[in-house]
């Protein structure tokens, strides 16, 4: 008799270890592409709000030294600076910073602690402004014209350091001779 034998094809059924090893550490990556997708997307968002605070900021200070046209200069003086650096930083010694109408000297000190109070309390810890002036003469212009540099460095939560500048025109005194800070 002749013995017939079958070869029988075995079928696999499921998977094998390594197989599920390997798709396991494929969704895994996946995942922490993923994750770091989110993380930049937060530190993104969190570097664009500073960055809309500092410009508020900025047109804050600009406004007000618009509106203070007489003591633009006492902006730069240098009691309004630290003595350690020329840049702006905050006092506790503000009083009321929401309807400060004292225009002139009077107003000036007040003024000024409410700006450093509002830097502290907008701006990261570390923050830095420094306030400038140059004269620039227009094309074809027959006097020079004051303008400002607000600059604004921070310091972002990876040890980055950023600056922005703001430059703009507070615009002349209507009456020369009552543009002094008095």
């Amino acid at each position: 008799m002749i013995k017939r034998t079958y070869f029988a094809q075995r079928q696999e059924s499921g998977f094998t270890l390594i197989e599920v090893l390997v798709a396991l550490l494929i969704v895994a990556l996946g995942m922490l592409g993923n994750a770091m997708l989110q993380l930049q997307g937060m530190k993104n968002s969190n570097d664009a709000y500073l960055r809309s605070q500092i410009g508020i900021f900025a047109y804050d200070i600009a406004d007000k030294i618009r509106a203070n046209r007489e003591c633009q200069d006492a902006y730069l003086a240098q009691s309004f600076l630290t003595t350690a650096s020329p840049y702006i930083v905050g006092t506790s010694s503000a009083g009321s910073c929401l309807h400060s109408s004292a225009l002139g000297s009077a107003g000036m000190a007040n003024e000024i602690a409410c700006i450093g109070k509002s830097l502290e309390a907008g701006l990261p810890v570390g923050s830095r402004v420094s306030l400038a002036s140059s004269n620039v003469t227009p094309v074809g212009g027959n006097r020079s014209i004051k303008i400002f540099t607000l600059s604004v460095l921070w310091t972002d939560r990876d040890g980055e350091e950023h600056k922005a500048d703001y430059t703009f025109d507070p615009g002349a005194c209507v009456n020369p001779a009552s543009c002094v800070c008095n």
